[in-house]
Parts: C-alpha cells; sequence; structure tokens
C-alpha cells in the first residue's frame, strides 16, 4: 500500500510515463525505482530511457511495443554521459564478450543492474555509459519520447566532446535515435565550463583526458540515427543488437524484473531473442525496395502432396528481408499462394529463404506450384513506423556543437527524420576551428 493515497493516482504501472528530476529530493536511480511515479522521479535521463526499454519487453518473439513511453524532464540541468558504450566481440569460441572502449574484456556481471550499481554520472566507471552505443551517443529505444517541462529551463549538457585537435579520436553524438522517437521543448548546451568533459573515445583519464570544455564541439552532434543495419566489425552485431544484448543481460534476478530470453542466449546467435531489435526502430517509416525479387520456389508445407499454411519460398538470391516486413506474393500459377502478408520467419543460415502464412488453403492444394514469372514486392503502404520528430527544441552552442546528421546508411527503409522549430545558434569561439588564408601559399 502506497504512503498515501495521492501516489495511486500519480504513478503509472505500464510505464506510459517516467519521470526525471534531478534535483528533486525523493528523485533515485536505484534499480528498485521505475521511475513512473511523479513522488519518486529518476535522477538521470540516461536511467529512464533504459527502463523505457524495458518496459516495452513482452514476452515472446517480434512482439516488443515500440512508442510507448514518453519521459517526462522537469526544469533543471541534465547531463548525459555520452561516451562510447562497451562492445560485444567474438571470443574466437563462439561465445560473445563484453569489451570496453579501450578494446580490453570487462569483467563478468559488469552490466548486472542491481542495488550495488553505480549510477552516479560524476563518476567515471558509472554504470549507465556502459550501454551508450559504440560509437558514442545515448539510445532512444523504440520510438520513446522526451519532453521538457520549458523550453528555457530544461538544459542538457553532454559530458563527452571528442578532442578536436586529434584525428585519432572520432566524430561523435550525443542521442543516437530510432524510427518514432519524439523531442520536445528543452535546450541542448555546450558542456558544462565549470566543470569537465571526457574527450578520448578509448581513454577517461582524468589527467590527461578530462578538461574544461572550452574548446571547438564541431566533433559532436545533437541528433544522429542508431545504426540498425550496419555489423560492427565482424561481429555480426549492429549496434542496435549490441543494445539489446546488453540490456537483456542487466536485467537479471537481481534487477527484480528479470528477461528470461536472453538476446543471442547461447552466444552463437541461435539462442532466444525475445528482447531483440524491432523493425520500427530501424525501417524508417516503412519497407522500401527498387526492384522485384525473383522467386525460384514456393512450397507448402513439408511433405510431397500434404498441404499447410504455412508457405516456404526460395529466392533468386539473398532476398535480406527479416521478420515483419511486409510483403506482395505474385505470379505464382496457384492463386491461393497470391497474397499480401508478412515474413514470418526467415533461415538463419541460407539467406535466400523465409515463410510466410496463408489465413486458409484447400485440401488439394498444389504443395510446389510453378513459379516461372513469380515475384516478391515490397509493400510500402504502411503507418506501423514513422521518422523520429525533433520538434520546438533549441541548440544553444557558443562552440559550434552540430545539430543534426541523418545519415541514410545507418537505417533503412525511407530514412527520415522530421523537424520543425529546431533552434540552431551555435557560434564558434575557437579559432583553431577556422582556416586562415595564407597569401604565400
Amino acid at each position: 500500500m502506497p504512503l498515501n493515497k495521492l501516489e495511486n493516482f500519480l504513478k503509472n504501472v505500464e510505464g506510459r510515463i517516467l519521470y526525471v528530476s534531478p534535483a528533486d529530493l525523493d528523485s533515485t536511480d536505484s534499480i528498485l525505482n521505475q521511475g513512473n511515479s511523479q513522488t519518486k522521479p529518476f535522477k538521470t535521463l540516461q536511467r529512464a530511457l533504459i527502463e523505457a526499454a524495458r518496459f516495452s519487453y513482452n514476452v515472446g518473439r517480434n512482439n516488443d511495443t515500440t512508442e510507448k513511453t514518453t519521459i517526462l524532464l522537469m526544469p533543471g540541468e541534465h547531463e548525459i554521459d555520452n561516451r562510447p558504450g562497451h562492445t560485444i566481440q567474438d571470443s574466437g569460441t563462439g561465445v560473445f564478450q563484453l569489451k570496453k572502449s579501450d578494446g580490453t574484456t570487462a569483467l563478468e556481471g559488469t552490466l548486472n543492474l542491481e542495488l550495488e550499481s553505480n549510477f552516479d554520472l560524476a563518476q567515471e566507471d558509472n554504470i549507465l555509459h556502459k550501454f551508450n552505443s559504440v560509437n558514442g551517443g545515448v539510445i532512444v529505444p523504440r520510438g520513446t519520447s522526451i519532453v521538457g517541462l520549458d523550453l528555457r529551463k530544461t538544459k542538457i549538457r553532454p559530458k563527452y566532446v571528442p578532442n578536436p585537435t586529434d584525428d585519432t579520436v572520432p566524430y561523435s553524438a550525443l542521442f543516437r535515435i530510432t524510427g518514432a522517437c519524439y523531442f520536445w521543448q528543452f535546450s541542448i548546451f555546450d558542456g558544462d565550463e565549470l566543470g569537465k568533459v571526457y574527450t578520448d573515445d578509448k581513454n577517461f583519464d582524468d589527467v590527461i583526458n578530462q578538461v574544461q570544455p572550452t574548446f571547438s564541439h564541431h566533433k559532436l552532434t545533437c541528433f544522429e540515427y542508431a545504426d540498425g543495419v550496419n555489423d560492427v566489425g565482424s561481429t555480426g552485431l549492429t549496434d542496435l543488437d549490441m543494445y539489446y544484448y546488453k540490456l537483456s543481460r542487466a536485467y537479471n534476478q537481481a534487477s527484480n524484473r528479470n528477461i528470461d530470453e536472453k538476446f543471442l542466449q547461447d552466444g552463437a546467435g541461435t539462442g532466444l531473442d525475445g528482447f531483440a531489435k524491432q523493425r520500427p526502430e530501424w525501417e524508417i517509416v516503412g519497407a522500401f525496395a527498387n526492384d522485384p525479387i525473383k522467386i525460384t520456389k514456393i512450397q507448402s508445407g513439408s511433405l510431397p502432396g500434404v498441404p499447410t499454411n504455412q508457405i516456404t519460398v526460395t529466392t533468386q538470391g539473398a532476398h535480406n528481408l527479416s521478420v515483419g516486413t511486409p510483403i506482395k506474393i505474385k505470379g505464382v500459377s496457384r492463386s491461393e499462394y497470391n497474397i499480401s502478408t508478412k515474413v514470418a520467419s526467415t533461415d538463419p543460415v541460407n539467406n535466400n529463404k523465409f515463410t510466410y502464412v496463408l489465413p486458409d488453403f484447400p485440401l488439394d492444394l498444389e504443395t510446389e506450384p510453378p513459379v516461372d514469372s513469380a515475384l516478391i514486392t515490397i509493400e510500402t503502404d504502411t503507418v506501423s513506423g514513422a521518422s523520429p520528430y525533433i520538434f520546438n527544441i533549441s541548440l544553444r552552442s557558443v562552440w559550434g556543437m552540430n545539430g543534426m546528421h541523418a545519415d541514410g546508411s545507418k537505417a533503412s527503409g525511407f530514412r527520415s527524420m522530421v523537424v520543425a522549430q529546431f533552434t540552431g545558434v551555435s557560434l564558434q569561439k575557437d579559432d583553431r576551428a577556422f582556416v586562415k588564408y595564407d597569401i604565400s601559399g
């Protein structure tokens, strides 16, 4: 029973709204707090984001909820530890291991969320930054909305600003966003000049690589896509895959919200994947393909002459489809096969096979009909996904921070960002950012 009846009205058990208020006396990032009560908000936005992902989880495959949670930011200073997060690498034995940014192996249990977990962003070894993109930037998952209460007074500042004079330190971002995310009514500022920021992507030494942020921020962008398309190195996993790998292992028994279906349960890619990236996160708006895919074989069921409603399709080349892709089958000699449907499963070994399901079929259905002119087209008529929407946001930088970088190679589908009233004031006080013309050259 809550301490008072008011909490019954201020708490939402489904996680539709999470609250963040760093200045609140009762705010806490403890794993025992779910942040869904105004009487006990989270202290940091990053804690709220991983909890938003947890609230989206449903038992089973390909059924997690997207566009579920709104995170409400109270006025105040919100620091973001946007350093590169831990990566996942194959140990060489088919078992994936956590790696720190410097390439060293992380200890087992590094990501466990428990009472003893360090959620303090002021400390270098806080657990929250480890869930970030491997390239730096806090991942905003599954159409999560981040809404500020006051545009002017809700302020976000980075704790990691890539060194502008070191070419080995790559560009990075503050937020790595996914499809259907929504951002409204807060301001983004440079790193706090009264404190220090990290400047290196691998070494976070407080003497060498933590300095006062009075230098160019041009290697930092406010909003970029979270990469759900390209594998990181030779891991076979995208940045978004790694995010859910880390989260599924973080929520164990000690968190009181255990996720049983760990992503890549056996480390070889054949285990459970009940908590994994969803299509609307990386396929922006909807599926898209320029050309139809040629069908070389189509089969009902697995036994000759015994039809079932499960249809296996073999394509001429790699189809590159995934579970849930909306498709239209046409040109098969038996009309029962020619329907609009969705991909039910894909073959983990052969990228030229997938299945779909017939809603009904006659008992005399030919199990392997001719497919001389049969094709697959991807259907683009859908509202299951949406563009990230950046609305009424203010960038107020005096050190040249960038606003948006919509790199289409990191997403699929129509690849778009919607932006309105994003006021980008980005000045530059660091003279080293400019090239002076030398008349003698």
